[in-house]
């Protein structure tokens, strides 16, 4: 009888300790599911946002008026003002390079702004010039042309000494500027998307016969600050100072595809660059070189 007895007892207490080691371990595979399903979510929702802001897509409506351009120079100028149509079709080149050279002419007066009002403006390579504010207005977009006959070579790189894709001369940058003082490129966050898509097709395709160029290229100048604006889909590296000083970027969103965009580096500080002041807002995992 208790032979009887103790054998029951082991035999539920044994039960009782399977039942347990059973309760720990879905307790624990429960967790890692539901930690992988998270995980998932989370990374799917990354996409989605980098969707959502790369190609434009407007998920949540805009619950607020624009914004009126604040006045940041002397004299201001709107893109229209030179003949600019943001239509995402109208090439803006001249309309860039007429404003460009109205405000050159304004430096003893503090120099002059640019503004860039909301729309898609199409346009090939342009110079910056001193004195100078380039003001991007919410949903305002400056895009660049895709056609690489259109973008002007340069001389390699000094410190390259050759080009860095191809021998000789590189493709120049959309937005570029040398032997520059006092210039400005800010905004409501406005967005100069490079359309780096074809360049990037052509890359891998051994399609160029130059060096591809930067989104935004600044050299041999100083006082220059970047700031509240949106820089994305670059033909290659993104923003490159070089042999500058004094350069204040903060508040910038870098953004490119996280495969099949070779080289499109965020900031890629050349020789010399002296930054003042460095903070920059970098939508994660939206980089690869």
């Amino acid at each position: 009888m208790v032979e009887t007895f103790l054998g029951r007892f082991h035999f539920h207490f044994d039960n009782r300790r399977l039942d347990f080691k059973r309760w720990i371990s879905a307790l624990i595979s429960s967790h890692k599911t539901l930690f992988t399903v998270l995980w998932i979510v989370a990374f799917a929702s990354i996409f989605v946002w980098q969707r959502s802001i790369v190609d434009g897509l407007r998920i949540f409506g805009r619950a607020h008026p624009a914004r009126p351009i604040p006045r940041l120079r002397p004299v201001a100028f709107n893109l229209t003002d030179f003949g600019g149509v943001g239509d995402g079709v109208t090439v803006n080149t001249e309309a860039f390079e007429r404003a460009v050279t109205a405000i050159s002419k304004l430096g003893s007066r503090g120099g002059g702004q640019l503004n860039v009002q909301p729309g898609r403006w199409l346009t090939g390579p342009f110079n910056l010039t001193s004195h100078m504010t380039l003001f991007l207005a919410e949903d305002a977009v400056i895009l660049g042309i895709q056609d690489e006959k259109l973008w002007p070579l340069m001389p390699p790189l000094p410190s390259y000494g050759y080009g860095r894709e191809h021998p000789g001369p590189r493709y120049g940058s959309l937005i570029h500027g040398q032997n520059l003082k006092d210039v400005v490129i800010t905004g409501h966050n406005g967005t100069i998307d490079g359309q780096g898509q074809a360049w990037w097709v052509k890359y891998r395709q051994k399609l160029l016969n130059h060096t591809r160029g930067p989104l935004v290229q600044i050299m041999f100048s100083r006082d220059i600050q970047i700031s509240n604006i949106t820089l994305r889909n670059s033909p290659f590296w993104t923003f490159h100072p070089y042999d500058c000083k004094n350069v204040i970027i903060k508040n910038v969103t870098i953004l490119a595809p996280i495969f099949e965009a070779p080289n499109t580096d965020g900031i890629d500080p050349g020789e010399y660059a002296l930054f003042m002041f460095f903070l920059t807002v970098y939508q994660f995992l939206l980089f690869n070189k």
